[in-house]
């Protein structure tokens, strides 16, 4: 068996609506090769919305959130 190549990023706490969509729209739009699986960790509160819109190749997960308002964190949510 072929091993697949595995390509994670997650959100952090940057971002808004509007960014979430750009990032949407990257991966809904460019090409994603068939042997690379994709998975996107997004905050708990998106988590749905991004779910509904990637295509399912893209695997979605969730991640913690931190008690400030942005940043790197990935805290308890």
């Amino acid at each position: 068996m072929v091993r697949k190549f595995f390509v994670g990023g997650n959100w952090k706490m940057n971002g808004s609506k509007g960014v979430n969509q750009e990032i949407i729209q990257t991966l809904v739009t460019g090409p994603l090769d068939d042997n690379t699986e994709v998975v996107v960790a997004v905050p708990s509160i998106y988590l749905s919305e991004v779910r509904r819109v990637l295509p399912s190749k893209v695997g979605v997960s969730a991640q913690n959130a931190y008690k400030v308002a942005k940043g790197a964190f990935t805290g308890e949510i």
